[in-house]
């Protein structure tokens, strides 16, 4: 096997290991290397984590399925709230609250920058986020 420098997230000393793993990162799905290049991680990745891939696709379209059917259900209990004049439900299952049409108020941001740019800037605020993986599924 070739050898190369990394550790495999199936070792128990991956956080502190400092030697050479002797896993061949294109047969470990599950490696971490150190110093590769975006073509050959890409490759790499693609490889290793194609099941994981299809399983994500999978779940978001499900999601997306089971979502809508949601969104259609809702209109449905809120159409019949409506007629019923109910304003809320509860049983042992679950609650449903109806809640009225309203207006709201928000700031259109691209817009006051534009316009006012002192303004926006001495408004705003930075922030850090966490780092994620965001999957669209076609």
């Amino acid at each position: 096997m070739d050898k190369f420098e990394g550790c495999c997230f199936e070792c128990d000393l991956k956080e502190t290991c400092e030697e050479v793993c002797g896993l061949n990162p294109s047969k470990c799905g599950d490696s971490i290397m150190d110093e590769v290049s975006e073509e050959t991680g890409l490759q790499v990745f693609q490889q290793g984590q194609l099941a994981v891939l299809q399983k994500i696709a999978d779940i978001v379209t499900a999601k997306k399925k089971l979502e809508e059917q949601e969104k259609e259900l809702k209109e449905k209990l809120k159409e019949a709230m409506e007629k019923c004049n109910i304003k809320k439900f509860e049983s042992d299952i679950l609650n449903i609250t109806y809640v009225a049409e309203s207006t709201k108020t928000s700031i259109d941001s691209a817009k006051l920058k534009k316009k006012y740019p002192e303004i926006a800037a001495e408004c705003s605020k930075t922030s850090k986020t966490s780092a994620y993986v965001k999957v669209t599924v076609k």
